[in-house]
């Protein structure tokens, strides 16, 4: 299938078709959200997303069952995919929650804070490419809504994830471009 851009709707269909898949199976599905797919559940701040990215655990009933959605929904095979896992931080910080609109007994979601969310999106700092917005105006986003006004928070807050890291001298500078727009 081509890929189709998600709406917010699109989404919590999916996340609803699995819970029903799922409670088929009598099995809890653990989601944890990252990515395109949370800054529009959690933060409306975009309208469409190319897919979901999740971590499931069980996995393989979860790409299973997310495979079953796809071909229902007529949607490409990684509409949620869990590519994300190779990014994580050993030290990533989620809580439980439910996204607005979502009635899914059997997934069990949780969502990283705003804080890790940042640091991931700092560290793929992708740029906008035909197709796809890159990572810049997630971060302009997350910048405003958490009131951070330097590059050295912004470093700060990854290393609290990402350990050791030192930003590429790009993504610092996309960074301070961010920064300065916000302050005019």
């Amino acid at each position: 299938m081509p890929i189709k851009n998600l709406t917010k709707a699109d989404i919590l269909a999916g996340l609803t078709r699995l819970s029903e898949l799922a409670q088929r199976e009598n099995v809890i599905l653990e989601v944890s959200l990252y990515g395109g797919a949370l800054m529009l559940l959690a933060y409306d701040s975009r309208q469409t997303t190319k897919d979901v990215d999740a971590i499931i655990h069980p996995p393989e009933v979860g790409r299973r069952l997310a495979a079953k959605v796809a071909q229902e929904m007529g949607w490409h095979d990684d509409w949620l995919n869990d590519d994300v896992r190779l990014f994580v931080s050993a030290v990533e910080t989620r809580h439980s929650w439910t996204p607005t609109g979502l009635n899914a007994p059997y997934l069990k979601i949780s969502k990283p804070t705003a804080k890790y969310l940042l640091a991931m999106k700092v560290m793929a700092c992708r740029k906008a490419i035909p197709g796809y917005p890159g990572d810049e105006t997630d971060i302009a986003f997350l910048l405003s809504k958490m009131a951070i006004k330097s590059a050295a928070e912004v470093e700060r807050i990854v290393g609290q994830y990402f350990p050791d890291t030192v930003l590429p001298a790009a993504t610092s500078a996309v960074i301070e471009r961010l920064l300065t727009h916000s302050k005019e």
